[in-house]
């Protein structure tokens, strides 16, 4: 009687091009404002407000907010450049001890500091030359929780197309 091998099975390995589906959340949506120049991203289930001033986004526990508010380049000055609002900001910022500065570039600077009645911040200045967004999040929520991670990505996806 003659007796048979059999081939082991092949165990699939899972594609490299395939996308991870471990996220815990949900793809957030993106806010363009009416002129197309400036967008970001709104986390689900935050609350996205637009006043004549500022684009607010509010986390719905209330404790992290992200605030957008644009200025414009007057005939006067010369182009808008993010390190130096950065560094104005954070010589009249209500920080408890010494901010840290994290980057630094004509188009984009950032900091973090702890205010005096310990809420984190997080701001961010991003410039075209032409318009300068300065994005500030502010939490009660200690800088490793979710929501202030969310916030700090909301912050990041901050994007400001160059303008002719």
């Amino acid at each position: 009687m003659a007796t048979s091998k059999k081939t082991p099975k092949k165990i699939a390995k899972p594609s490299r091009n395939s996308q991870k589906t471990t996220r815990k959340s949900c793809t957030p949506g993106i806010y363009t404002v009416p002129r197309g120049h400036v967008s970001v991203a709104v986390p689900p289930f935050w609350t996205l407000r637009q006043t004549n001033d500022d684009l607010e986004i509010e986390a719905p526990s209330e404790t992290t907010s992200v605030v957008v508010t644009a200025f414009k380049q007057d005939k006067t000055t010369g182009p808008l450049d993010a390190r130096d609002f950065l560094k104005r900001f954070m010589q009249t910022a209500p920080s408890n001890g010494r901010g840290k500065l994290e980057k630094g570039t004509r188009q984009k600077a950032s900091a973090k500091f702890r205010d005096s009645e310990g809420d984190h911040w997080l701001v961010m200045f991003l410039s075209n030359g032409k318009t300068l967004l300065l994005a500030t999040c502010n939490t009660s929520t200690p800088l490793v929780s979710r929501e202030a991670r969310t916030g700090a990505q909301v912050i990041d996806s901050l994007k400001l197309k160059s303008r002719e």
